[in-house]
């Protein structure tokens, strides 16, 4: 699968290219159209594992509506997405992904568009105290995280994507949203009714048949 992906990298980094020229030249406070989010997911190509169209217009919303750094856990679409509405910002986009071989591809493709201002992390899955979740580097510098992007870790990872908020709790700003995708699942709304033993928090399901749920601080 690996030289599949690598005989097809040219043309999918130059679909990619036109994309991001094309969000370049939009404004900075307004949402991507449906048609920018189609194109960016058919140069992505990568649809059957690719974030939802719905939810991808959902997270383009909130990051040109919301101030401040910006944290992705997994990587995919909605990584290209966020880099290429905070390009012309000062905006923190940080991303952590466990899997190296996909790491070292997204990073070939950020390169590729001139995409710095991401910091594209590779991050092992380690055990904290009853579940896994990505080992943050401790010379990391994060400011406070406005909003969220959690698509990972994967659901087959122990405690899927609880992580977050208790590794990440003292890095999240008061006002942070979480975005959270596959809420249709039950293992998913499990990890928001856990989240409640952290931190008082409130789920809002959207997207249809609940697909996904934007998460805030009580």
């Amino acid at each position: 699968m690996n030289w599949l992906r690598d005989r097809l990298f040219p043309i999918k980094a130059t679909l990619l290219s036109k994309v991001a020229v094309r969000f370049s030249g939009r404004r900075s406070n307004r949402a991507p159209s449906g048609l920018d989010i189609l194109l960016l997911a058919l140069a992505w190509g990568n649809l059957g594992y690719a974030a939802g169209l719905s939810y991808l217009r959902h997270v383009g919303g909130h990051v040109v509506r919301s101030q401040g750094a910006i944290l992705e856990c997994g990587s995919g679409a909605t990584t290209l997405l966020v880099a290429m509405l905070c390009r012309s910002t000062d905006r923190q986009f940080i991303v952590l992904e466990h899997n190296k071989t996909w790491h070292d591809h997204l990073q070939r493709i950020l390169d590729y568009l001139g995409f710095s201002h991401v910091t594209l992390i590779h991050a092992p899955l380690v055990d904290y105290e009853g579940y896994r979740w990505y080992r943050i580097p401790r010379d990391l510098l994060i400011d406070k995280i406005a909003l969220v992007v959690c698509d990972g870790p994967p659901s087959s990872n122990p405690g899927g994507r609880y992580g977050l908020l208790p590794t990440m709790i003292d890095h999240l700003a008061g006002d942070c949203t979480i975005l959270m995708d596959d809420t249709h699942r039950r293992a998913e709304q499990h990890i928001i009714d856990a989240w409640t033993e952290c931190r008082c928090v409130k789920a809002s399901r959207i997207g249809r048949f609940g697909t996904h749920a934007e998460v805030v601080f009580c």
